[in-house]
This record gives C-alpha cells, structure tokens and sequence, in this order.
C-alpha cells in the first residue's frame, strides 16, 4: 500500500466518524461531513472525492487543511491502517 492509498483511506474514517458524530449533526444538520470538510478547506467536492477514492494524488497543503478541519494531525493521514 503507498502514501497516497493510506492517506486516502484514514481521511475516509476520519470523515466517517463525523459524520457519525451527533454533536456535528445538531450543528450542521443539512450538510454531510464530506462537504463540510469541502467548503472549509477549499477542496471542490470532486478532487475531494478523488481523493479519498486513491484517484488523485494528494498535496501536502491539501492532507494540512483537511487535517486542521477534522482537528487531527497530520500523522494521524499517514499512519499504518490497523
């Protein structure tokens, strides 16, 4: 597995988690987690989407903003999936 594919991948559980999360629901409860993390980094939803899918490459200013949206280091993009 490369960068590209875990990094992918913890930003899809990371995005799942909250989208989970009831107090992100009461405070945004007309939008998914995935266009929250769109509109406050800056990603249009579609290289977002290719993102996490493992299309497209990700850029080292795009894995920052997405980890400062979701309150996460960016370590925690990069780690070994358990």
């Amino acid at each position: 597995m490369n960068i590209y594919q875990k990094i992918a991948i913890n930003i899809s559980n990371f995005i799942d988690e909250l989208n989970n999360d009831e107090t992100f629901k009461k405070e945004n409860p007309n939008i998914s987690a995935k266009e929250y993390v769109s509109i406050q980094t800056g990603i249009k939803i579609k290289r977002l989407n290719n993102i996490i899918k493992g299309v497209a490459k990700t850029r080292i200013y795009e894995v920052h903003r997405i980890a400062v949206v979701l309150g996460i280091e960016i370590t925690d993009l990069i780690k070994d999936i358990e």
